[in-house]
């Protein structure tokens, strides 16, 4: 053997292989656990030394429990040792992502925060219903010969419409880049470009046209449109000034990173933790509190505050059963003078617009049994999704669709306004036809390592 050959070949072969291994042990169950583990202890020293000491004053105290913290510290075992650490189906993704979206957040403000058991428990039988009815045999729909051109047309006009009413209407004007000045031109942006329809139109063209016309560039390795859809998603935010328009087609982005060359379910407490992490570190040098107070506040514990509000208010005053919704057809009285978000934010004294989780939501609507709804509600919504993965469409093309929607409902959303207004339902019409029937399946190849 050439002995330069050997030289030049073999660091090539280690690092080959040690990626091979480093993606093998973040899919092990192992791995999974220790990472969930870390996530909380993470979350938790953000919250001694940033949450409580910055933010106490709006609802973050300081009192701990013995007995929370060890009986919390059971049930996250219990959580975690049921939760997937694979990725096989895309409720494996968001089952994870309400586990430490939510549960885990919850759990570990329970005991800082010495919050109510009862409703904990109650969460937490919520939880354990979207995992339970999420599982079963797919459902079974036709497949359109013409689908996937019919998907392609679809999402195509929805962007291009979106980009060219933003400059019809006028608001181009309010054209802002800079990340410090957008709540300077958000409400005059938005009286605008959300005229009439436009503004249902408008969230589904940033929430699912854009990422699901930018799965779809990587997915068929069309690089120049992918460039072009993060282009399109850079002018909607420079004109609508949301910040998190910019930052979806990121999320897009890591999904196909990811979950095209490793199946690891770990990569969700990883992310979550060093974010977490990176968040207090800039805090620390930096002495500039704005990532922590946006990753490790906002993302996580503030979910988990507004959460136990959301229940301490609904046991104690008049359910909504819907009334407050037009699934309500105006038969019921809304017992309020203000709509939920603002009732919780008076409630608190914040004076905000306190959304919560559909988990909280059900049970404004009905208690328990709006809990029960909710939950078995949301697993059959998820064993559908899981059903489009069936068809010749790799996993991670369903998350990617979906991914922006399904967070706003898992964590921010009542759960038909996430059917309409936030665009899931229009996800799921995007999804159902770009399948392919058993006979032209050929894309395989770009689905996650098994």
């Amino acid at each position: 053997m050439n002995h330069n050959h050997f030289m030049e070949t073999t660091p090539q072969i280690t690092i080959k292989s040690l990626s091979r291994f480093a993606l093998g042990a973040m899919a092990s169950r192992g791995t999974f656990f220790v990472l969930a583990v870390f996530f909380r202890l993470s979350l938790e020293f953000g919250y001694r030394v940033y949450v409580h000491p910055i933010h106490g004053y709006s609802g973050f105290p300081w009192e701990p429990s013995i007995i929370k913290y060890i009986e919390s510290w059971l049930i996250l075992g219990f959580l975690v040792a049921f939760a997937p650490s694979k990725l096989s189906k895309p409720s494996d993704f968001f089952i994870n992502v309400l586990l430490f979206g939510l549960m885990i957040p919850l759990l570990s403000f329970y005991n800082l925060a010495d919050q109510s058991r009862q409703h904990l428990y109650i969460v937490i039988l919520g939880y354990a219903l979207v995992d339970v009815f999420r599982s079963g045999r797919s459902f079974r729909f036709p497949v359109l010969r013409e689908g996937r051109i019919i998907a392609f047309l679809f999402v195509g006009a929805g962007v291009v419409g979106v980009s060219t009413w933003f400059v019809a209407s006028g608001g181009i004007s309010f054209f802002n880049l800079d990340l410090t000045e957008v709540y300077q031109y958000r409400r005059s942006a938005s009286a605008v470009i959300h005229a009439g329809p436009m503004g249902y139109i408008n969230t589904w063209a940033w929430k699912v046209f854009g990422p699901a016309l930018l799965a779809i560039a990587l997915w068929k390795k069309k690089y120049w449109m992918a460039i072009f859809v993060i282009g399109i998603h850079v002018f909607w935010f420079g004109v609508s000034a949301h910040k998190s328009v910019l930052f979806y087609p990121l999320l897009v982005v890591c999904i196909w990173f990811w979950f095209t060359r490793s199946n690891a379910l770990g990569i969700v407490p990883l992310g979550s933790m060093i974010v977490v992490l990176l968040s207090l570190l800039i805090f620390y040098l930096a002495d500039y509190n704005l990532p922590a107070s946006l990753f490790v506040r906002r993302v996580f514990y503030v979910i988990a505050n507004n959460t136990f509000d959301y229940y301490e208010f609904f046991s104690n005053n008049p359910l909504v059963w819907w009334s407050n919704s037009s699934v309500s057809l105006g038969l019921l009285d809304y017992p309020y003078d203000i709509g939920a978000a603002e009732l919780i934010g008076k409630w608190r004294g914040s004076g905000g617009h306190i959304n919560n989780t559909f988990l909280s939501t059900g049970y404004m609507h009905a208690g328990v049994l709006g809990i029960f709804m909710y939950g078995i509600l949301a697993g059959l919504l998820f064993r559908l999704i899981d059903s489009f993965a069936t068809k010749g469409v790799p996993v991670w093309v369903v998350l990617a669709v979906l991914v922006v929607p399904s967070r706003s409902m898992l964590l921010s959303a009542d759960l038909p306004t996430s059917l309409l207004t936030h665009g899931i339902g229009v996800g799921i019409i995007i999804l159902f036809l770009v399948r392919k029937s058993a006979a032209n399946r050929h894309l395989h190849a770009d689905a996650p390592v098994r």
